[in-house]
C-alpha cells in the first residue's frame, strides 16, 4: 500500500514538473562578428542579474563597445516606456549635447517592449561621445533592460556627428546599425506568455 502511494505521489510529481509554466527568462543571440564577443561581467544577487560583453579584441580596461543586459525583479510589470523615459532624464547629469530618440513602444512575443536611442555629445570627465541603444521589455517577474554602448568622437555642442575621416564614419554607421538590428531581432524573451517561436 505504502509502494503504491508513494508511486503515486510520484507520479503526480512528474506530470506537475512535465506542466509547469516554462521559466521566465531573457535570451541575447551572440553579438555579430568578428570578433566574437566575450563576457566579462556576470553578477546575480537573488533573481536579478547584471551582465556585460566586449569584443574578444578589446580589453575591460580600454573597451570603445560594450552590451549590457540585466533585469529589474523590484520593477516588474512597469511600462517598458516609462523605464527608458526614466533612464533619459538620469543620462542629462553625465552628458553634454544630449539628444534622445523615443522611447518607441511596441508588442513582441507577448510582451510589451520599449526601444529608444541616447546621443551623449561627450561624457562628462571623458574624452569621447557615445551613442545607446536600449531596449526594454515587461515581463512577468522582472523588467528587463540591454544596451548597447557606441564609443563616438566627441561633441559636447550635440547635433551631428563628426568624424576623423570617412573610414572612421563608415565604421561608426556600420556599428550602429547593427546595434539597432541585433536589439531588435536577437534579443527576446521567453516565458509563461512568450509567442516567439524561438521559445518553443
Amino acid at each position: 500500500m505504502r509502494a503504491t502511494a508513494a508511486a503515486m505521489v510520484l507520479a503526480l510529481g512528474l506530470v506537475t514538473a512535465a506542466t509547469a509554466a516554462p521559466v521566465e527568462h531573457l535570451v541575447l543571440a551572440p553579438y555579430p562578428g568578428p570578433p566574437a564577443w566575450k563576457l566579462i561581467t556576470n553578477k546575480a544577487a537573488g533573481a536579478q542579474f547584471y551582465r556585460e560583453q566586449i569584443p574578444a579584441s578589446q580589453t575591460v580596461d580600454d573597451f570603445t563597445d560594450i552590451l549590457t543586459s540585466q533585469n529589474f525583479p523590484q520593477q516588474r510589470g512597469v511600462d517598458p516606456s516609462v523605464y527608458l523615459r526614466n533612464v533619459f532624464q538620469a543620462a542629462a547629469g553625465s552628458c553634454d549635447g544630449l539628444r534622445v530618440d523615443g522611447p518607441k513602444a511596441a508588442m513582441e512575443g507577448g510582451y510589451r517592449v520599449a526601444y529608444g536611442q541616447v546621443f551623449c555629445g561627450q561624457e562628462k570627465g571623458k574624452s569621447f561621445g557615445v551613442i545607446i541603444f536600449f531596449k526594454a521589455i515587461s515581463g512577468d517577474d522582472a523588467l528587463y533592460s540591454v544596451e548597447r554602448d557606441v564609443q563616438v568622437p566627441a561633441n559636447p555642442a550635440g547635433g551631428s556627428l563628426s568624424y576623423a575621416n570617412q573610414a572612421q564614419m563608415q565604421t561608426s554607421m556600420k556599428d550602429q546599425t547593427t546595434a539597432d538590428s541585433y536589439l531588435l531581432k536577437s534579443v527576446y524573451l521567453c516565458g509563461a506568455k512568450a509567442t516567439d517561436k524561438r521559445c518553443k
